[in-house]
């Protein structure tokens, strides 16, 4: 693997279509694995945040584990926040025989992997966060060149389809995550351990059905500075790039401040106790299914019909704040369930459809994975950014009816950052 190119004669380039892109088999190789690689990915962010390291963290820290579980969050978004759109930049410029792509996936993928195993053997707050941290980065190295899969092989008509199908994977994957994590409460270093193997799994089934031709070098010699300064995308040039990173962040945080606290929320907010808590959470993650599965498979297909995204984004956040009002109104398991159903079918509407308007406000095909990357940041950023956020409203605005007005007002914010974006209707 190079990522420096030297000739200036390229048989290739990075803009080229893929050769599987207008051929029905490519598409259904390239729907099955991207598919198996997201549902292994987002597994771990449902699994992780939300119920094992959580648990692992209240077992070191049972009398801070909310403090604690925040601070170790944070750690973990400085490292995604660099890694993802680095790790793709790197992509762009890497050439030889394994592709762009394809080595950058697979070294985060083991990477990652072996980072979460090592995770669950933690016994020490500092152990834990390194731990996490290391796993932030190597999985968004991976998440980065994956998600620049869909402007690289599929034409701009077909990416409500493949948009809906990555949703889908990914709040499959991290349901299922949610629920699977559940039954490994009593035995947490297991847990890590079959999550690390399974998105080592996920990304070689991905590689193997989708191998990549080998990748010429760009004729644009690598500089440094022009590197540094690709991460930074001119508001004032691309304004609907930056109202698309901004509605995305916005909505991604309103929706894991509440998430990402959830086996808490069910401890210390309706008083339920751990080992009741532990045993609604996965139930929970089933009653998100039905509606979020149906959205996901109908939005996507829907908005390649209608020529449309925005209103799909725009209302899916709305019915995101209308979820989360419910357990704020009626502090009960029931309003739980209720939310939980709501939310399922408002997020995926959401996943069926963000990831086509993304790819429709990149600034240069030539560097869709570093811009793809630099939009992951709203995504995987929020996430890592949630405990530590939700620790801060709980602590200083007066416990979890606070944070349920703060997840409403930020995904309605969200909601008004798509409003501005011009070239996607």
């Amino acid at each position: 693997m190079t990522t420096a190119p030297t000739g200036p004669e390229p048989t290739t380039t990075a803009a080229e279509p893929h050769p599987d892109k207008a051929r029905p088999s490519g598409e259904r190789r390239l729907l099955a694995g991207l598919m198996s690689n997201s549902i292994a990915l987002y597994a771990i962010y449902g699994a992780v945040p939300a119920v094992l390291l959580a648990n692992l963290v209240a077992d070191v820290d049972p009398d801070s584990k909310s403090t604690s579980l925040g601070i170790i969050s944070a750690v973990g978004a400085f490292g995604a926040m660099l890694a993802n759109p680095i790790a793709g930049a790197l992509s762009d410029r890497t050439h030889g025989r394994f592709g762009r792509r394809a080595p950058w996936m697979a070294g985060g993928a083991l990477l990652g992997g072996l980072s979460l195993i090592a995770l669950g053997a933690g016994n020490s707050l500092l152990w834990i966060g390194v731990a996490w941290a290391l796993t932030q980065i190597f999985l968004n190295g991976l998440q980065a060149p994956l998600t620049a899969v869909i402007p690289d092989r599929t034409p701009e008509d077909r990416r409500g389809v493949f948009s809906s199908a990555a949703g889908l994977a990914q709040m499959l994957g991290a349901v299922a995550g949610t629920a699977v994590a559940a039954g490994f409460a009593d035995a947490l270093g297991l847990g890590f351990a079959v999550f690390g193997v399974l998105v080592i799994v996920g990304t070689a089934v991905f590689l193997l059905l989708n191998r990549e031709p080998a990748a010429a070098p760009q004729a644009e010699p690598f500089r440094w500075k022009t590197f540094l300064a690709g991460f930074w995308v001119s508001p004032r040039r691309h304004p609907d790039f930056a109202w698309a990173f901004l509605g995305r962040f916005l909505l991604v945080l309103g929706y894991y401040c509440v998430s990402s606290y959830q086996l808490y929320i069910l401890d210390d907010y309706l008083g339920l106790g751990r080992d009741r808590a532990n045993d609604l959470v996965p139930l929970l993650s089933v009653a998100m299914l039905p509606g979020m599965i149906a959205m996901i498979v109908v939005s996507g297909p829907w908005s390649d019909r209608a020529g449309r995204r925005k209103p799909f984004v725009v209302g899916s956040s709305v019915g995101m704040a209308v979820s989360l009002a419910l357990p704020l109104l009626l502090r009960s398991e029931a309003s739980m369930f209720a939310y939980s159903v709501v939310c399922g079918c408002a997020f995926g509407m959401y996943m069926a459809v963000d990831t086509a308007l993304m790819t429709q406000v990149l600034p240069r095909p030539d560097d869709a994975a570093k811009d793809m990357g630099v939009l992951n940041i709203a995504n995987a950023l929020p996430q890592a950014l949630a405990p530590a956020v939700a620790a801060a409203v709980i602590a200083a605005l007066g416990g979890y009816s606070a944070l349920f007005a703060t997840g409403i007002v930020l995904v309605l914010l969200g909601a008004l950052s798509i409003l501005p974006i011009r070239t996607v209707r």
